[in-house]
């Protein structure tokens, strides 16, 4: 099914995403995602007035590969045109018109205040119910045909949860950006000071906080079930018979475990475990919360405002004061359209998926339970009907390829080299000022530092310093999803990046350092959330650092020291 050949999917330039999609996608998910991905930020852009169509997002060898759609440009455009034609466009194509007056309207309407109510009043609400109402059937109970149905449905809801995450990217972006992208010009200061202005302003960052802290405190009233957890022994077994306990301590545990237990782990794909998959790290993570004196305390922001505001010229203080208001006020969604709203739909649709795996490995259709996930929806749906598809040996080599191959096989470009966008100053006012925000938005969560260092003691691994702190540990190199057993409390979690569903491990964890993401990327603000040292978009920590090595963490400095 590979070949391995990296043919461009069409003209133009693309570029591989090596941020959310480390190794090929699924099969299966590679039939969900594009699609979704592409329709909602096509909507996201036409509604906030962007000069863009959307971000195109096609499979190669299983990789992500994308490229930006200007606004009425070709396919095979080379460029935008001159000022002149740029400036004759803006009055007289209708659609260019149209984008131009909106984005003034939604800066002036504050339009993403709009969005975040209907967010929290009607998309989060539905979201939730239709997670929580898949995610109590029991997939092995069904039959092959009601499990086709339960498939289906699971995959609908997964592609609508990501079409409403994408539809939501500029609604939770705009603001930020706008934010960073004046504070920076105005005070000078680093954007890792800027950033931490907006500390304590994403609860969901630090995950289930509400229902550990309910389960640490029924708990500790509790010392015999408290003694589940001494040992890391029968995880399963320890978390089911915490579930099962009478009380508090049951009502608790049940509703942390249903709050954490199908969002995926590690990842955005059907590929990565979801967490009641890998119940050594919940054990370790109930464990760690048990013992730590007091859950941390995440809004450090108001002790750092001072200090910045006085950078601020004075006549620009009040805009200043308006322009965080808004990057706080909208600061949530980021995490939040992922947490829970497309990570549990995604497990929820991996527990389907292994449930097919395993009656078409016993009847011989499939050699592995989690081939299943290499298997586009169509092809699952008629192997469960018992009729013709792929055979098991080509299955076998796709979930191969998967397994083994990471970005640093794939090329970082297909096509032409990407032609630089028209300058900012060309813009229209409003526009300008959206086009400088996203600018700032973008490099704030996708640039990396080049390291050459080779990794040996006393080596230094650079990166963007995150979130200040400073601590020693051991590096713990979580780059597949069966690694994360391998965490214990206190570790330095080294990984090509996160995603929301990481906040699981935060109570175990001593620091965080990434490859890929920048001060922007979820590994930055769950860190900054739950007063973590980290250091991210190092490019080749995971390269650099081996597995077991005692590390200096410096998020201050945004340095990783290998001691030995």
């Amino acid at each position: 099914m590979y070949t391995g050949a990296f043919d461009s999917p069409g003209p133009g330039p693309w570029e591989l995403e090596q941020t959310h999609f480390t190794r090929p996608m699924t099969r299966w998910m590679q039939a969900v995602f594009p699609g979704a991905q592409m329709r909602g930020m096509r909507e996201a852009f036409s509604r906030y007035g962007a000069l863009v169509d959307t971000v195109e997002t096609l499979p190669v060898q299983g990789f992500a590969y994308g490229r930006i759609r200007p606004l009425g440009a070709p396919p095979d455009s080379k460029g935008h045109p001159p000022r002149l034609v740029m400036k004759a466009l803006f009055v007289l194509h209708p659609e260019m018109r149209r984008r131009v007056h909106r984005c003034a309207d939604a800066f002036e309407r504050k339009l993403w205040r709009e969005d975040m109510a209907r967010w929290d009043g009607e998309w989060r609400p539905e979201a939730e119910r239709q997670n929580a109402a898949l995610a109590a059937v029991e997939p092995s109970a069904l039959d092959d045909d009601a499990l086709r149905a339960h498939l289906r449905d699971a995959r609908t809801r997964l592609e609508h949860a990501m079409y409403r995450h994408h539809s939501l990217n500029v609604t939770c972006g705009l603001p930020v950006g706008d934010f960073i992208a004046h504070a920076a010009a105005w005070t000078g200061k680093p954007l890792s000071s800027l950033l931490g202005l907006l500390t304590g302003s994403s609860p969901v960052s630090v995950g289930a906080a509400e229902e550990m802290t309910r389960l640490v405190c029924a708990l500790r009233a509790a010392p015999d079930a408290a003694a589940l957890f001494a040992s890391d022994d029968d995880a399963a077994a320890t978390l089911e018979r915490l579930r099962t306990w009478t009380g508090e301590v049951g009502a608790a545990a049940r509703a942390y475990l249903d709050k954490v237990g199908l969002r995926l782990l590690s990842g955005y794909d059907v590929g990565d475990y979801y967490a009641l998959e890998v119940p050594i790290v919940l054990v370790r993570a109930i464990r760690a919360s048990l013992e730590n004196a007091a859950l941390p305390q995440t809004n450090r922001a108001a002790e750092r405002l001072a200090e910045i505001r006085d950078a601020v010229p004075a006549d620009r203080r009040a805009d200043f004061d308006a322009l965080l208001e808004e990057a706080r006020f909208v600061n949530r969604l980021r995490d939040e359209r992922g947490y829970l709203n497309d990570a549990p739909a995604s497990g929820i649709a991996r527990r389907a998926l292994l449930e097919a795996g395993r009656r078409l490995a016993d009847r011989g259709r499939l050699h592995a339970t989690d081939h299943a996930l290499d298997l586009s929806p169509e092809e699952v749906d008629a192997l469960l009907a018992g009729l013709a598809g792929p055979s098991a040996d080509d299955i076998a080599a796709a979930s191969h390829w998967r397994a083994t191959k990471t970005h640093a096989d794939a090329p970082a470009r297909l096509g032409p080299e990407p032609a630089a966008p028209p300058p900012v100053e060309w813009l229209p006012p409003a526009s300008a000022r959206a086009m400088r925000a996203i600018n700032a938005l973008f490099a704030a969560m996708f640039d990396v530092r080049e390291n050459k260092t080779r990794p040996q003691a006393g080596a230094i691994v650079s990166g963007f310093a995150a979130s200040p702190g400073r601590i020693d540990g051991i590096a713990r190199l979580v780059v597949r999803p069966e690694h994360f057993q391998k965490v214990q409390q206190g570790d330095i979690l080294v990984a090509a990046m996160t995603c929301p569903s990481y906040n699981v491990l935060l109570p175990i964890l001593g620091a965080i350092v990434t490859d890929r993401g920048g001060l922007l990327s979820h590994a930055a603000i769950v860190a900054r959330e739950y007063g973590l040292p980290a250091v991210v978009g190092t490019r080749d920590a995971t390269r650099m650092i081996p597995d077991g090595a005692r590390v200096r963490v410096d998020g201050g400095a945004g340095t990783v020291e290998i001691l030995g």
